[in-house]
């Protein structure tokens, strides 16, 4: 069910069968969630492939015992690495849907294991199949920056696909807490929507507070027992440090605001999975996107020295 990569993040052991990875991280690409017309298949199908090249280019691998600023430290300080990577789910575009289950099926047991999925998504159809791994095991808190609700019921029937990503985890009972940031103009979310969303207990906070308030309006969101599940799609991000989008919209989360976000929960080992979505590098511009996905990724690697299982916390 998992199709090894031609080249692997930062240059990992490439491990396909789940029971057999022994690092803290996995490193997953999903290449389409549900989608809504058949273009969804292929719009981010290669987004994991693009990042894993994107460490090879900047030469990540090579360097990775070398001192970095972002945390004070080499990456792999004893020169042993800390993430393995598990390949693609092999997904099928004639039964595209039956990829929620699959994925599933392959990250729980990654979780179970106390391993922490760094997963690379297609369209943002893929978060609730992440956090489906922690059901019955732990409960999470999900931080979800977007530029968009993704609170909608269903959209032609459809009620997996990418328009309706947050009101799926909200059903979930492993689910506490969901804070949703970066919000600004217009996606698909309805007035009712945005009502259900305060209603089920959602924190939203737009974009336009962050950069008014200071990221510290977020920070007091995250003090709630338990890990975090962090999906970020890259909407949710400016389009200066992430332009290999479908829907770029001004005013986003800058790389020093979410890299806070990051810091302060890495910091106390409290990131549960780790999520990007929406990445198209057909769209990019001088890999520009990847290198955002990267360091975000390489900084929790980097800080977060023992991810394992914090049920209890």
């Amino acid at each position: 069910m998992l199709k090894a990569p031609v080249a692997s993040f930062l240059n990992a052991d490439v491990v396909t069968d789940w029971a057999k990875v022994q690092t803290p991280y996995a490193f997953v690409g999903v290449p389409f969630g549900p989608p809504y017309v058949p273009q969804d298949l292929a719009s981010c199908a290669d987004a994991a492939d693009a990042v894993r090249a994107l460490t090879h280019r900047m030469e990540y691998q090579r360097i990775a015992t070398h001192y970095d600023f972002d945390w004070d430290g080499p990456l792999f300080p004893d020169g042993v690495w800390t993430v393995t990577d598990c390949g693609n789910v092999i997904g099928d575009p004639r039964d595209p849907d039956a990829i929620w289950d699959r994925t599933a099926e392959i990250l729980t047991p990654l979780v179970r294991q106390g391993r922490t999925p760094l997963v690379l998504g297609g369209l943002d159809a893929v978060p609730p199949m992440v956090v489906a791994a922690f059901r019955g095991h732990e409960q999470v808190n999900v931080l979800h920056i977007d530029a968009h609700l993704d609170f909608r019921e269903e959209v032609d029937g459809v009620t997996h696909g990418y328009s309706s990503p947050i009101r799926r985890i909200r059903e979930f009972d492993c689910v506490g807490r969901i804070v949703q940031v970066g919000l600004r103009a217009v996606g698909s979310g309805r007035p009712q929507d945005v009502a259900d969303a305060k209603a089920a207990g959602n924190e939203l906070i737009t974009a336009w507070q962050v950069h008014e308030q200071g990221i510290g309006v977020v920070l007091d969101k995250l003090r709630a027992p338990g890990r975090w599940v962090i999906t970020i799609d890259c909407d949710g991000l400016d389009p200066s440090i992430a332009p290999g989008v479908g829907w770029p919209e001004p005013g986003g989360l800058t790389f020093p605001q979410v890299r806070t976000l990051v810091h302060a929960l890495a910091r106390e080992s409290r990131i549960a999975a780790m999520v990007f979505t929406e990445y198209q590098p057909a769209r990019d511009i001088q890999h520009t996107t990847a290198l955002t996905i990267t360091r975000l990724l390489m900084n929790v690697i980097g800080l977060q020295r023992a991810p394992g299982s914090h049920a209890g916390r």
